[in-house]
């Protein structure tokens, strides 16, 4: 996988196509052995793929260059489709939440599961390799869409692993005594993995909900960027008013830059673009915009961030 789909879109392509496989079986096996646990497995799989078509759709908005209607690009695209996804995770969290209390309820006995077992297994293995895939590209290109796809796949990794350890548990009661149903397991357990899904689509919701509002960026981020500004002492004599935020993929960082009242515009100008070339080293999709403040050597306003 190393060797291709190495850009954002053919990744969303990959999450889409692994999706779609996995639906087809994870029904199959779902209604060959009647475990609620896979069935709505299967539902939370087709919401990961509604989810994947969303990213994918979604990195190729951001990808598009500004234009007169949207100057400053189209990356919140990104922000808004995580968030979605964030509500597909929810509601498929509360789905299996349902249908785990109902198979407590009902009392619903299982058939032989050794086909859910090797399906559970398989769609372990393949999510956890796709996941892993795409966050490493969602953090090399900066993209809000595919770390939330890839979250969304991870969470099925957690969930596929809880109902295997429950379809094994099951069949081991078999295997210890034939007139043992462990049953209930299979919901108990879909139970418990529903509830961690829909904290990961909160904490997801959360996060994109930031970027939608101009959150500005991390700490360690901000803190990275004063050490850039800082290392152009002496030559910059500090700074007021950093605002910082991100759009999807990109970040904006606004700065008031404090320079010796004696210098050429030329000169203090050229300091400004060598700053913003120093932050788009470790940022570099990063718009970085400065005010060019003249002062008086001995009496450099305090820094303020």
């Amino acid at each position: 996988m190393d060797g291709f789909f190495q850009d954002k879109k053919s990744s969303a392509s990959l999450s889409i196509i692994s999706n779609a496989v996995l639906i087809a079986i994870k029904l199959a096996a779902g209604f060959l052995t009647g475990s609620v646990a896979i069935i709505s497995e299967a539902v939370h799989s087709f919401l990961d793929l509604m989810a994947a078509m969303m990213a994918w759709g979604a990195v190729q908005v951001s990808d598009s260059p500004p234009d007169y209607e949207h100057p400053f690009g189209h990356g919140k695209a990104e922000n808004i489709s995580a968030l979605f996804e964030a509500i597909l995770i929810i509601v498929g969290g509360i789905f299996i939440l349902r249908e785990s209390i109902l198979g407590i309820i009902e009392g619903r006995q299982l058939p032989s599961l050794h086909a859910g077992v090797a399906v559970m297994l398989f769609s372990t293995i393949i999510n956890f390799l796709i996941s892993r895939h795409l966050f490493k590209i969602g953090k090399k290109s900066g993209s809000e869409a595919l770390t939330a796809d890839a979250w969304h796949l991870r969470t099925d990794v957690y969930t596929s692993m809880g109902i295997l350890l429950a379809l094994l548990t099951i069949e081991a009661g078999r295997l210890i005594n034939p007139a043992w149903d462990l049953s209930f397991v299979d919901s108990g357990v879909a139970g418990l993995v529903s509830l961690m899904i829909i904290k990961t689509g909160l904490t997801l919701g959360w996060d994109s909900m930031k970027g939608l509002v101009d959150h500005s960026l991390p700490p360690e981020e901000i803190k990275l960027i004063v050490e850039h500004i800082q290392d152009s002492y002496p030559a910059i004599l500090g700074f007021r008013r950093l605002r910082t935020r991100r759009s999807g993929p990109y970040r904006q960082v606004l700065v008031d830059i404090l320079v010796d009242e004696h210098l050429s515009v030329g000169e203090a100008h050229e300091l400004g673009v060598r700053l913003a070339l120093s932050i788009r080293s470790h940022f570099p999709q990063t718009d970085v915009t400065f005010h060019l403040e003249p002062v008086k050597p001995a009496k450099t306003p305090a820094e303020t961030t």
